[in-house]
């Protein structure tokens, strides 16, 4: 184990983009060995998703050295790197739905692999063999992903951010299965933020900015209860709105006769475990799918969301939707601009960009961000025409501790001011910072938690 299955010698990154030369590992040192789980940590944008790819050979090193198995990979020839992404290494992408192949189930993905059941049912997707990627959710993608990877029998596994769209139950059977998998001929390498992540790490490496932070641990965060003003009349409303999936045969009910009512100036929550139903009726809510049966108010009156300007109703989703063609700033600034409102509300754009840390980035195009620094990209551009509702679906899923909290403050600070902020989650300790909270499960909202604020 001391000398490590991979060794990373003064090893450096850097991308030549149309804003300059962006360094995202700068001469990092490390060792992974088999037999041992290595939690790589630090902020968004610190380097952590760059070294995964790096290990996993789907990039080369600007310079220094990298050693998988024996192989120099660095300066490797072609066919060298293709045995390696096929043989030694099996990546886990941090996007979900970029771990499958669009048309294929499930269990076409592993061919006649018969562990795969075994597996999937472990991870609550028993049922699930026979369906392609896009029917399942982003937190059920996360896991079937995961399911793959490690039926592969590859010795190094290299998964970011695996549990970011999990709910707890969800995240701990993963964990349970990493645990359980690695053994004497398999190595784990996990970025994260997450501190469960961490809690089952043998050993923990920490980036600053591309650097190797010596003798750092990750800081698990705090949530922070607000208090909120009283939440006013109600404006958004869905009255009995149920939908269902067919394929081939088989219907899937994803909401099932749902009611609920968000009021002025509340910051509330639908939480439920991955796969609940809560993202396809917050789809609903937002205008982008129509249900099967029930209907919607706006302010009271009968209403088609999808009908509703973005000043009126903003959106978060889970997959961001930015435009690779625009930079951060002129994403951020699109909803304004297509409403003819970009010198009124620039200001306003300018602000959120300080506010979520852009700022410094937002001549960049999104894809030279990390995925963390696009998701607060897309929040803003939410934000930035000043909706009166905004939806938001899983907005702190790929934030580290800081960074979720200042998210929550910043949502806080919203709904003091008047605007109705509905966020769905699978994170518990949303509740902490909700003053509202209605379950989700199996498609139902069973159930409405009253929330008492204590500070």
């Amino acid at each position: 184990m001391a000398d490590g299955f991979v060794l990373c010698r003064a090893l450096s990154k850097n991308y030549a983009t149309a804003s300059g030369v962006i360094e995202a590992l700068h001469s990092v040192d490390a060792r992974f060995a088999l037999g041992e789980i290595v939690a790589v940590v630090g902020a968004s944008g610190s380097g952590k998703s760059t070294l995964l790819r790096l290990l996993a050979g789907l990039e080369r090193p600007s310079s220094g050295d990298l050693v998988v198995g024996g192989r120099e990979l660095a300066r490797a020839a072609p066919r060298v790197l293709r045995r390696h992404r096929r043989y030694e290494v099996s990546y886990v992408s941090q996007s979900a739905a970029e771990n499958f192949v669009s048309h294929l189930t499930v269990g076409e993905h592993a061919g006649s692999e018969p562990m795969l059941a075994d597996l999937l049912g472990r991870f609550g997707l028993g049922r699930r063999l026979g369906s392609l990627p896009a029917e399942l959710s982003g937190g059920e993608q996360a896991r079937a992903a995961f399911a793959l990877a490690l039926i592969r029998g590859a010795p190094l596994i290299v998964a970011d951010e695996p549990t970011a769209e999990l709910d707890g139950e969800s995240a701990a059977a993963l964990l349970t299965a990493i645990r359980a998998h690695a053994g004497p001929r398999v190595g784990v390498v996990i970025a994260t933020h997450d501190p469960e992540v961490v809690g089952i790490a043998d050993r923990v490496l920490t980036l600053d900015r591309g650097r190797v932070v010596e003798g750092s641990e990750p800081s698990p965060g705090a949530w922070r209860p607000r208090s909120s003003a009283a939440a006013g009349r109600a404006v958004l409303q869905a009255e009995r709105v149920s939908k269902s999936y067919r394929r081939g045969p088989y219907v899937t009910t994803a909401v099932r006769d749902a009611s609920i009512e968000l009021r002025q100036g509340e910051l509330a929550t639908l939480l439920g475990r991955s796969g609940s139903g809560k993202t396809t009726l917050l789809t609903l809510l937002g205008g982008w799918q129509l249900p099967d049966r029930g209907g919607f108010r706006w302010r009271g009156v009968a209403a088609e969301p999808s009908a509703l300007p973005w000043d009126e109703l903003g959106y978060l989703p889970q997959r961001f939707g930015l435009l690779p063609e625009l930079s951060v700033r002129e994403n951020v600034q699109q909803p304004a601009r297509l409403a003819g409102k970009l010198a009124e509300r620039a200001a306003a754009a300018e602000s959120l960009l300080e506010r979520l840390g852009l700022a410094g980035l937002a001549d960049r195009p999104p894809q030279e961000t990390s995925i963390g620094q696009q998701q607060r990209a897309a929040l803003a551009r939410a934000l930035v025409l000043g909706p009166a509702v905004v939806l938001l679906d899983e907005p702190t899923s790929h934030q580290d501790a800081g960074w979720r909290d200042r998210v929550w403050e910043l949502l806080a600070d919203l709904a003091a001011g008047g605007t109705s902020c509905l966020i769905a989650t699978h994170e518990e300790e949303a509740a902490l910072v909700s003053s509202r909270v209605w379950r989700v499960e199996e498609g139902a909202v069973v159930g409405e938690v009253a929330v008492t604020s204590c500070c």
